[in-house]
């Protein structure tokens, strides 16, 4: 039992930090692409989580603009 909530905290903790990683990522991409960020995009980006997160970085190479990635 101890080993299983052991092994779910150690894959959360890997998830975290997968979510993170992407999280920079695109909030990277999106400056290089757009310029500085706007405080409601840096929310929406540290608020999102990992399907969301993948699917606006897919965005972020077709978008005309920022708030193209988003809508």
């Amino acid at each position: 039992m101890l080993n299983e909530r052991s092994n779910n905290w150690g894959r959360a903790y890997i998830e975290q930090g997968i979510e993170l990683g992407e999280a920079r990522t695109l909030k990277r991409q999106l400056t290089r692409r757009f310029g500085v960020l706007p405080q409601w995009a840096v929310e929406r980006v540290d608020g999102a989580k990992g399907e969301q997160l993948e699917q606006w970085l897919d965005l972020v190479l077709d978008a005309d603009s920022l708030e193209q990635v988003f809508d």
